[in-house]
This record gives structure tokens, sequence and C-alpha cells, in this order.
């Protein structure tokens, strides 16, 4: 039986219309899953991220992850950025099912949490900040910016 973690997620949908289609992974229309926010650790967060490699290799390796990012957020040492994306909300679904969700949440638990705010944000679209230009796009989600 696995164990939970020592908080409870904060999961909020936000759909976000966006201006290009993101790539759908089955055809469904799903839409993709962002999860973004901070851990407070109750020491230095490095040390925490460092030994962590093992679990955030193997959640890279599941279906569905493009990315699972982890870092220490800048300017506050106690505390640890978390930025993933997931193809699918089955997929998000799956990886909080599965044993490196678990194998992360006792590494953190063991290592001390003080407190956190993980969100979860579907997107059905998305598009490049900057133009072909290099400067930022003359319009983003259908405003102009310059």
């Amino acid at each position: 039986m696995h164990g939970t973690l020592p908080f409870p997620p904060v999961f909020i949908a936000t759909c976000t219309g966006l201006a290009m289609p993101l790539k759908k992974s089955n055809g469904s229309g799903e839409m993709q899953v962002i999860v973004a926010g901070w851990i407070r650790m109750e020491g230095e967060a490095a040390p925490t991220l460092l030994s962590a490699q093992g679990h955030i290799d193997a959640a890279l390796a599941e279906k569905g992850c493009i990315a699972y990012e982890w870092a220490v957020y800048p300017g506050k040492t106690d505390t640890i950025f978390v930025f993933e994306q997931w193809e699918t909300i089955d997929d998000l679904i799956a990886h909080l099912n599965a044993e490196p969700y678990f194998a992360m949440g006792g590494h953190l638990e063991n290592a001390g949490i003080a407190g956190a705010e993980v969100l979860c944000h579907s997107v059905n679209k998305s598009q490049n900040i900057y133009g072909n230009d290099g400067l930022i796009a003359e319009e983003i989600f259908g405003i102009r910016t310059r």
C-alpha cells in the first residue's frame, strides 16, 4: 500500500483560451495539463533535490510526461519550484497513482515539508510569446502587445 503526501494536494482546473492548438496525444480532444507551484522544506531544499534525481528521472519516463522540472526557488533556499507538463489529464492521474509519485512524496516527507501550494491547470491551446523577429509577439491571445 502506498502512503500519501504529508500535505493535501491542491488542484484547480483553469481552461485558458490561447492562440495555437496543442498536439493531442490520442485524437480525443483532451487538454494538456500543467502542474506548477512550490514546496517549502523545513531546511535547505538543494540537498533534497540533488538526492531526488532518480525519482525525477522515473517520472520523466512515464507515459505522457512532457516536463517534470524541480528547482530551488531563486532567493528562497528552502523552497522548491515545481513545473510539470502532461499530455492528458489521464496521464497525470496515472502518475498520481504510480510509484514515482509515491517515492517522491516519501522522499520529500522524509526531508521535512513545511508547506506547499501546487496547482493543476488544463490547457487547450498555446502560443509562442516571442515572434520570429525575437521581440514579444505582436499579439498574445488575440490582444495586441505592441
